[in-house]
């Protein structure tokens, strides 16, 4: 989220402005144009909160796959494997206050440390098969 659009959108998204290229076209008669320090320093912020964006995306995705570990009718195998969930969860939600997450060279995430996943549990439905008898008189 670098681009000149993308940057006006977010500094100025009420005014009358359009980007053409690199070049800014100011319509706005009301509200004076943003200086260039203006667009870098707000460039600079966008681009700092790249890292917290792509660490909630990711954690968003986590706790969505684990949505069902913690409804209260899930067919846990004790107690403290729902606990287990629950603590998972917790520490997914706390992440964003518990860390200050970076880009590598590759732009990867670093300096995070995620939470250990609790083993999956296998929960089978059994059906029983009722037959009939029939009885002849």
């Amino acid at each position: 989220m670098s681009s000149l659009a993308d940057i006006m959108i977010v500094l100025k998204p009420n005014n009358n402005w359009n980007v053409d290229g690199n070049t800014l076209n100011w319509q706005d008669d009301i509200t004076l144009k943003p200086t260039p320090e203006e667009i870098e320093q707000k460039k600079q912020e966008l681009i700092a909160e790249l890292p917290m964006k792509r660490l909630r995306y990711k954690r968003d995705l986590l706790l969505k796959q684990s949505d069902k570990y913690s409804l209260p009718d899930w067919p846990h195998s004790d107690s403290s494997k729902r606990q287990e969930w629950l603590d998972y969860r917790n520490s997914l939600r706390n992440l964003p206050s518990t860390t200050t997450p970076q880009f590598d060279s590759n732009n990867n995430l670093i300096n995070v440390t995620w939470p250990t996943k609790p083993d999956a549990e296998i929960t089978t439905t059994t059906e029983e098969n009722t037959t009939e008898e029939n009885t002849t008189n």
